[in-house]
């Protein structure tokens, strides 16, 4: 469903050819981040991946390194629920289905809103662009136990 990820040395080419600096912290968590693949990680999930190699790498420095990966389009934000804020690869383009009631969350591949954008578009000349969308509702086992 997903493009092969970015190497850590392509992630950080991108980053200075956008004029960013290239540092041993910004290294660490897009190392991060592309080691865990499709999982997404909070700021704090990052912390204590980076701790067992990177001791004196603060959770400031993360935040701070996660908003200017952000800023510098590497990087996209994720928000599930009151869950906290999880990061992914900007290139790793894919929407959510949420349930409210348990929180299971399913990957859907960016053609499943095809259709909608296609509608949109007829309908109202809309030309839509969705960047990881999350869907909320109910899943299949919670729907079966109500």
């Amino acid at each position: 469903m997903r493009p092969q990820a970015d190497t850590v040395d392509e992630l950080m080419a991108r980053l200075r050819a956008k004029g960013q600096r290239a540092t041993s912290a910004r290294r660490a968590v897009l190392a991060e981040i592309v080691a865990a693949g499709s999982v997404h990680l909070t700021a704090e999930d990052l912390a204590r991946r980076i701790a067992a190699q990177h001791p004196d790498t603060h959770l400031s420095t993360i935040y701070r390194t996660l908003e200017a990966l952000t800023q510098a389009g590497i990087l996209s934000v994720a928000r599930f629920r009151d869950e906290p804020t999880t990061y992914h690869l900007t290139d790793d383009v894919h929407h959510h289905a949420v349930c409210s009631t348990c929180g299971a969350t399913i990957d859907l591949p960016p053609s499943v809103l095809d259709p909608l954008c296609r509608q949109l578009l007829d309908d109202h000349g809309f030309v839509a662009n969705p960047h990881h969308l999350t869907i909320g509702g109910t899943c299949a086992r919670c729907a079966a136990e109500a």
